[in-house]
């Protein structure tokens, strides 16, 4: 669910941060959290399900191949699928995860899952991995949000609607709601803006309280992120051309140009989590053409990302994640497609102290199965969050006193984390 004006008006400050209780293994991964150096995350995440084979697991002379060819890599003996040759140039900059595995075939299901880290429960709407990072991370004195999500809207989770994302829906105008009506001058505001603190400060002195200055530091924080440069109108084409057209600005419609260059600048504003939804990928038909138009995007975009975040000296400290909710079937079905596989998955992660310039787990031959390494998506979920300086052993409380782990029973993926 994306958060309005009136819901970041009304945001409390960081609540329920008490906490207590550890599990046997806590001390083995307090050490790697202490090293963390992501202090901000940016997840793509391809919405429908990428083919595995067709991306960054190809099975060059199996029946189950396709029609792709194979190319090298940075890492020695390491392929990827034809159309992400600029991802191949930079394969030693990320880890590469062959072995995700889950038990969700259905889109909902699934999606529910690779984002809470939780089997979906009807009775129970567990927060994302940007509305955790968020209620754990956010901190008041910045102008932005913690979360911020381009494209993909999110249920309300446990949390409440202030970890929820704030929605960007035209990347070019990103917060349109906080754009004063024409005629109503800046001067105006102010002179609202002090009647509405007065009002706040009286209110609390009349019943001795201090909700009204809480109110008045978040009116002011919402009135500073209104001004914040990130959030006003962008062209990329008239502002950063060269830069721009690195990203990928003339492939397809440019979307994930936009998109990634708008994550690296909101991750420099200082917003914590931006998840950039990118869909496309439930490829039952054509799924051969479909992947090459989707991997052209996708390989542009997210490999000047990469490089864009190491040149600004950002990328160590920014946790880059590319993964789906499932796979694709080994099986090519008789549309010229593949279908779910929530069997076996891949991911990409770069930056952010991770173990790159690896491979990590692997698919049999014809991709059907796990012949090493599965990964669970509890643990990978426990990866990014131990990556990011949180302590997944803990029981924490949510705003409603609710009891609440960051994962289902996930264990860090230790071969991924800085040591």
């Amino acid at each position: 669910m994306s958060i309005s004006r009136r819901s970041f008006l009304q945001a409390t400050s960081l609540g329920g941060l008490s906490y207590f209780g550890s599990s046997i293994w806590s001390s083995l991964f307090a050490a790697q959290s202490e090293m963390s150096k992501a202090k901000s995350c940016i997840l793509i995440f391809l919405e429908g399900g990428p083919s595995q084979i067709d991306t960054f697991d190809p099975k060059p002379g199996a029946a189950t191949a396709g029609s792709f060819e194979a190319i090298d890599t940075k890492l020695a003996g390491v392929k990827f699928a034809q159309h992400v040759p600029r991802l191949a140039e930079l394969a030693d900059k990320l880890a590469i995860v062959r072995s995700l595995t889950s038990m969700e075939g259905d889109h909902d299901r699934a999606q529910n899952l690779i984002h809470t880290g939780y089997r979906p429960n009807p009775r129970l709407q567990y927060p994302s991995l940007g509305s955790t990072v968020a209620w754990r991370q956010s901190d008041p004195e910045i102008d932005v949000p913690a979360f911020v999500s381009i494209g993909r809207k999110f249920e309300t989770s446990i949390l409440g609607p202030q970890f929820g994302p704030f929605v960007i829906e035209d990347i070019g105008n990103p917060a349109p709601s906080l754009t004063l009506p024409e005629g109503f001058s800046e001067a105006r505001m102010k002179r609202r803006l002090t009647a509405l603190e007065g009002f706040n400060g009286r209110f609390d002195k009349q019943y001795h309280s201090l909700l009204g200055n809480d109110l008045t530091q978040l009116t002011r924080r919402a009135d500073r992120m209104r001004n914040c440069p990130v959030f006003q109108p962008y062209d990329p084409a008239a502002e950063e051309p060269e830069l721009f057209e690195r990203y990928g600005s003339g492939v397809n419609d440019g979307y994930m140009a936009r998109a990634c260059l708008s994550a690296r600048r909101l991750v420099e504003a200082g917003v914590k989590f931006v998840e950039i939804q990118y869909g496309g990928w439930d490829t039952h038909d054509d799924n051969f053409n479909q992947v090459q138009n989707l991997s052209a995007s996708l390989d542009a975009g997210m490999s000047t990302l990469i490089e864009d975040l190491q040149e600004r000296g950002l990328l160590q400290q920014t946790l880059v994640v590319c993964v789906g909710e499932f796979g694709r079937t080994p099986k090519i079905n008789g549309d010229n497609g593949r279908d779910h596989f929530p069997d076996v998955f891949s991911a990409l992660l770069a930056g952010g102290g991770i173990n790159v310039g690896q491979v990590l787990g692997e698919s049999s031959e014809d991709g059907s199965e796990i012949k090493h390494r599965p990964v669970s998506i509890p643990d990978f979920h426990a990866t990014l969050f131990t990556a990011m300086g949180l302590d997944i052993s803990k029981d924490y409380f949510a705003p409603d006193g609710r009891l609440l782990k960051l994962t289902e029973s996930g264990r860090p993926i230790t071969e991924l984390l800085a040591s």
